[in-house]
């Protein structure tokens, strides 16, 4: 799924939960802003510490997200990470490394922000995950 068109991209958009209130201009603004990437099995695409430079939906595939080298959740097609820090502005507080080949949309932090203001409903959500992801287990 590496080649995938704008509308394609649009419609798989607005079938995740995430932004599935958003408008078609919206969509269609995302699309145009973000970029795919395609990280083999075993590459570490986000490294615990790290500085935040993007946002990351899951397209295809999936991922291990690990604190300190223990895994804490395991991610799939249409899950997203990268928000908190997106968000905070602070360094990555786990790494995500693909356990498969991996497909995802990538957002920029500016892009990502953008979107926020443009689209109250998906600030909502992103808070909404923001807690949960938070919340004690």
């Amino acid at each position: 799924m590496t080649t995938i068109s704008e509308k394609q991209l649009m419609e798989r958009l607005g079938r995740v939960p995430l932004f599935s209130q958003a408008s078609r201009s919206h969509l269609r603004a995302l699309a145009r802003a973000g970029k795919i990437l395609t990280w083999p099995e075993g590459k570490e695409g986000v490294v615990q510490g790290a500085t935040a430079s993007a946002f990351y939906l899951i397209l295809d595939g999936g991922v291990v997200v690990t604190r300190d080298e223990k895994p804490v959740a395991r991610l799939n097609q249409d899950d997203f990470f990268g928000e908190a820090a997106m968000i905070s502005g602070k360094p990555r507080n786990a790494a995500v490394t693909a356990t498969t080949g991996t497909t995802l949309f990538a957002l920029s932090r500016f892009a990502f922000r953008g979107a926020i203001k443009a689209n109250p409903e998906l600030a909502m959500k992103v808070m909404a995950a923001l807690a949960e992801r938070q919340a004690p287990i």
